[in-house]
């Protein structure tokens, strides 16, 4: 087998701190819209959000402990993925605090597009420097679900500014 490469390693740990920071960001958000429609879409980030974590938590284990891959749809199949508690609000207090400092759902969705952009960067950049075609499929995967995120907050902005 071949070893990884220690830029694949950070990428995924960086990865999923990035998901587990939009998964709480996006939880308080929805608190702060009346909102209803908005409010699904925001818990709805929330959920992708978690999910893209559950990917890279078993991608980077399975990588440590065997030096494989797990396809994508291997990995959504799986029984028994970890919780994300509402504890790791306490890890990410800066940005619930952020959250909470808003006085409007545009600066919320401001913030929001900067995690979804900065995310979209990570993998996107991430798929030049794995040596795996597996996970190179993964990152521009996960690049792409960032992608459309910016998209639907971006239309939730235009939404805002025209009301």
């Amino acid at each position: 087998m071949t070893p990884i490469s220690p830029d694949t390693l950070s990428a995924l740990s960086t990865g999923i701190q990035s998901e587990v920071a939009s998964y709480v960001f996006y939880l308080e958000a929805a608190k702060k819209t009346n909102n209803e429609k908005h409010k699904q879409i925001l818990e709805k980030l929330a959920y992708e959000e978690k999910d893209h974590f559950h990917i890279l938590e078993r991608q980077y284990d399975s990588l440590v402990r065997s030096e494989k891959w797990i396809s994508t749809a291997d990995i959504l199949k799986s029984e028994g993925l970890p919780e994300i508690t509402e504890d790791m609000s306490h890890q990410h207090k800066d940005l619930i605090e952020k959250v909470a400092a808003t006085d409007s759902m545009e600066q919320i969705l401001d913030i929001a597009y900067r995690l979804e952009e900065d995310a979209y960067t990570l993998f996107d950049g991430a798929v030049e420097k794995c040596d795996s075609e597996e996970g190179k499929k993964i990152f521009a995967n996960l690049a792409k679900f960032e992608q459309g995120h910016m998209i639907v907050i971006d239309e939730m902005r235009k939404q805002y500014s025209q009301a």
